[in-house]
């Protein structure tokens, strides 16, 4: 699949669904209506429907031609934007993937350029990733939303920042016997199952489906992944993992130390190097998501020697290294492009002869940096959550002092 700076892999080979059962084109596509009234989700189309819906054959055939149509800016808006800042998103991580980009050939894309109104085949589905089980989470992350945490919604309500349910689980009301029935479909077919929360090890729902697929036998030709914060060891969900093909948590690491216990709030980093761990003696294989935000771009050769000391420590497991190419778009205020001159300065000096995935991707945002309204607004979020929380920015980031100080002065 060659790049005509619009086409994507993505919605030629997947699907997605958000945490509230809206249907999405991919993990970060806006859904159809967006996501206050979506126009496809788990209570009025199947698994199959959507992805042979109006909206997917459009944006396929507008792919397909190179078209910048309203329906693609509107859907890939994530992506368009994350080009715009960063020079990478993950449309080109995407075309780039060994797997991803090879998939369509070039007589089904000519196809598709010709015509809206081309079905594919489960056959030519390479994965699928459910978020159908829910918000439940334990963490209350910094740059999360209630409708990804449970914990952070009570959270909100409380303070009266949020009005919506603090807790969602479309699968309660989903027609099961539809949705299984095109799963029947393309389970047999797809290289990887993914679930993700909310916190998929603490959704017991979602043990129920893991069980059909193994009781049906697709687990013994699926990949199967999930992304979790590690702060919980599931045994449970652990001993299912032995029956599929091949078993991966994504586990979310946004510092090291105290550094992701402020960031991912309600995580103990002890604990979590033990849950790391208990997935390891499991034969789970590891691998991360880095999402590279203000308070991180700063420290991600902390991140990378954490994992390369953990893959020397457990030399005969599957621990893969840290890519840190999630490049954070929204919420804005919290983008990593926000850090002011002076700091970045200091940032990039630290990364002189420093050696890590996308490390001149990463020079790029700080030598991008302005300090802005933006980012005097996430200092502003922060120490809301700080007072609320009892926690301190300054304890881990004290070079933000000046800026932190001015949080309810006039600026």
């Amino acid at each position: 699949m060659k790049d005509n700076g619009v086409i994507c892999p993505m919605p030629f080979i997947q699907f997605s669904t958000t945490s509230a059962g809206q249907y999405q084109a991919c993990c970060i596509a806006k859904p159809v209506g967006g996501f206050e009234h979506s126009a496809y989700n788990f209570e009025n189309t199947s698994p199959m429907e959507f992805f042979n819906s109006k909206h997917m054959k459009t944006l396929r055939h507008d792919m397909a031609r190179g078209v910048k149509s309203k329906v693609f800016k509107k859907t890939c808006h994530n992506c368009i934007e994350q080009e715009k800042l960063y020079g990478k998103s993950k449309r080109l991580d995407a075309l780039s993937h060994h797997i991803h980009g090879n998939l369509i050939s070039d007589i089904q894309i000519e196809t598709i350029a010709n015509s809206k109104d081309v079905d594919l085949e489960p056959k030519e589905i390479d994965h699928l990733k459910m978020k159908v089980f829910g918000n439940v989470c334990n963490l209350r992350c910094i740059t999360c939303s209630p409708g990804a945490s449970s914990r952070l919604a009570v959270e909100l309500k409380k303070y009266g920042k949020y009005k919506g349910s603090t807790l969602i689980n479309s699968y309660k009301t989903v027609d099961k016997d539809k949705l299984y029935a095109d799963l029947d479909i393309i389970c047999p077919v797809i290289r990887e199952f993914e679930i993700v929360g909310g916190e998929p090890l603490m959704m017991n729902d979602a043990l129920e489906m893991i069980e059909w697929m193994i009781s049906k036998g697709y687990s013994k030709t699926l990949e199967f992944r999930i992304i979790t914060n590690a702060t919980i060891t599931n045994i449970e969900f652990f001993n299912l993992m032995k029956y599929f093909k091949r078993a991966t948590f994504i586990v979310s690491l946004d510092g090291v130390g105290k550094k992701d216990e402020y960031i991912r709030n309600g995580t103990i980093w002890e604990e979590k190097i033990e849950c790391i761990k208990n997935m390891l003696y499991s034969e789970i294989d590891v691998s991360w998501s880095n999402t590279i935000q203000l308070l991180n771009i700063g420290y991600l050769d902390e991140i990378y020697d954490f994992v390369e000391g953990l893959r020397n420590e457990f030399p005969n497991k599957k621990i893969n290294p840290a890519h840190m190419n999630n490049l954070l778009t929204y919420p804005k205020k919290f983008r990593a492009t926000n850090v002011p001159v002076n700091i970045a300065n200091k940032y990039l000096d630290n990364y002189i002869n420093k050696k890590f995935d996308c490390i001149n991707t990463h020079r790029n945002t700080l030598q991008k940096s302005i300090i802005n309204n933006e980012f005097m607004s996430a200092m502003k979020e922060y120490k809301y959550f700080d007072e609320k929380r009892g926690t301190c920015l300054l304890d881990e980031w004290p070079e933000f002092e000046n800026y932190y100080s001015l949080v309810g002065q006039q600026i």
